[in-house]
């Protein structure tokens, strides 16, 4: 898998997780816990993109991701 491959796939599940984070988000009593464990994944995975980014030698993206 290239590099930009496993980027796009990053993206994917972060887009994921920020749907799951929406649907758990708008019910009427959400799960709190479960909404810190989804934004924590989510951010483990902007940092390893951002990782890859600078990698690249995308630090433009990279910092406004």
């Amino acid at each position: 898998m290239s590099l930009q491959a496993h980027i796009d796939s990053l993206a994917e599940k972060r887009a994921l997780l920020k749907h799951a984070i929406a649907q758990e988000s708008a019910h009427p009593m959400p799960n709190f816990v479960l909404i810190t464990t989804l934004k924590k994944q989510n951010l483990a995975l902007k940092e390893e993109m951002q990782r890859y980014f600078i990698m690249l030698g995308k630090e433009e993206y990279a910092a406004t991701s």
